[in-house]
């Protein structure tokens, strides 16, 4: 077909589990050796893993390849090691996980008309039963935390459950662990601390990254390399491995698009058009409900504002009135001035000491990476929830 620089376009896809790990193969034999001993005594070992890092850092990947490795390594040892993976912001109660965890085992149960209680005994006695150990993948775990605060002793505590038995361990998957400083002591106590941590990429591990899969992904012949370590220096500002490989797999489409028999230079930058610097909306669930807010205020305040800027003061008197017109308590100002802080870390906003024409020196705050209508839009869908939750 002319122009079909593609081989195989679903190397490119986000579900896609590459066979090869580039930069990661150490962090997986990380998590391997925490597991081991599940792997070798299923009932009568547990185990708890946090595995953190920022977006597009493997999180997920990792945790698949850690979980069909589990799964196949436990039939050699004579047992059962069944690997469940949940994403929290679909299931954010307990409840949800334990019904998804029983329909996993092929037990129909609806989501409502039964009690937690009761689907817990229900699914550990399924488990001890079938001589099967769960290990349950919660991704985006702070968003269950957010919603349910008490998930996760309870989960801490599963192994409790059976005295004579192990059948249930976690691994709790997040962006940051800052989820941990909402937990109360006696959660924070019953955590293990096992923690793996995943650094965003650099500009050459990215290109490792997408030379391995353009290998798999493109014709012979249909991307250079100059191309694709244009793509990792475009995404390495980020660090995200997912960032790079959408840009790839547009560019590949565009050269389809116009005919091309190969992928240039300028498909690279007109695929990186397509994706502007901007806030990836997984980002926002990261934050907290108090961030949000603050967002809310500076991104009101920006919209009509012929300024690129607002001063702290404008934006606390915003966001004291959003947090009370939601009915609830807003930050002082040590908070506000953290949280201020943490939203420019992050790159969402950027914050400047004023100059000329203000009054006395205060701090700027903007946005730059994404409009703020964009901005209000996508966080009127989850803010009304977090100000209830």
């Amino acid at each position: 077909m002319r122009g079909g620089v593609f081989r195989d376009e679903t190397i490119l896809y986000p579900e896609y589990i590459p066979k090869e790990t580039p930069h990661r193969d150490k962090h997986l034999k990380l998590l391997e050796l925490y597991f081991q001993d599940v792997l070798e005594n299923p009932l009568k070992v547990s185990q708890n893993v946090m595995l953190y890092g920022p977006v597009g850092s493997g999180k997920t990947m990792l945790a698949r390849k850690l979980g069909d490795m589990m799964e196949k390594k436990a039939m050699l040892y004579g047992c059962f090691v069944k690997f469940l993976h949940v994403n929290c912001r679909i299931d954010r109660t307990l409840h949800s996980v334990l019904v998804r965890a029983l329909n996993y085992l092929g037990q129909n149960y609806p989501s409502r008309g039964y009690g937690f209680e009761e689907l817990l005994h229900v699914l550990v006695s399924e488990l001890a039963l079938k001589k099967i150990h769960m290990v349950v993948v919660f991704d985006e775990v702070d968003s269950l935390v957010y919603s349910e605060p008490s998930s996760l002793y309870t989960i801490t505590r599963m192994r409790e459950v059976t005295r004579n038995y192990q059948v249930f361990s976690s691994l709790l998957i997040s962006k940051t662990l800052d989820y941990i400083r909402t937990l109360d002591l006696s959660t924070i106590s019953s955590l293990q601390w096992n923690t793996v941590y995943l650094e965003p990429y650099s500009s050459e591990q990215l290109f490792d990254i997408l030379l391995s899969r353009s290998t798999e992904a493109f014709n012979e012949g249909c991307i250079d390399e100059e191309c694709i370590r244009l793509v990792a220096d475009m995404a390495s500002v980020y660090g995200d491995a997912r960032y790079a490989i959408d840009i790839l797999y547009r560019a590949g489409k565009l050269a389809e698009a116009s005919g091309s028999g190969r992928v240039f230079p300028e498909h690279v930058r007109q695929a990186r058009a397509s994706l502007p610097p901007q806030l990836r909306k997984e980002e926002l669930n990261y934050l907290t409900k108090h961030q949000k807010f603050l967002l809310m205020a500076i991104s009101n305040l920006l919209k009509n504002n012929s300024s690129p800027y607002v001063t702290i003061g404008e934006v606390e008197k915003t966001y004291s009135a959003l947090c009370e017109s939601f009915g609830v308590t807003p930050n002082h100002h040590t908070q506000v001035w953290n949280d201020v802080t943490e939203l420019s870390r992050k790159g969402i906003i950027e914050t400047q000491l004023s100059g000329k024409g203000i009054r006395g020196r205060t701090t700027l705050i903007g946005l730059s990476i994404v409009p703020a209508k964009e901005l209000i839009e996508e966080l009127e869908r989850g803010i009304v929830a977090d100000a209830r939750g």
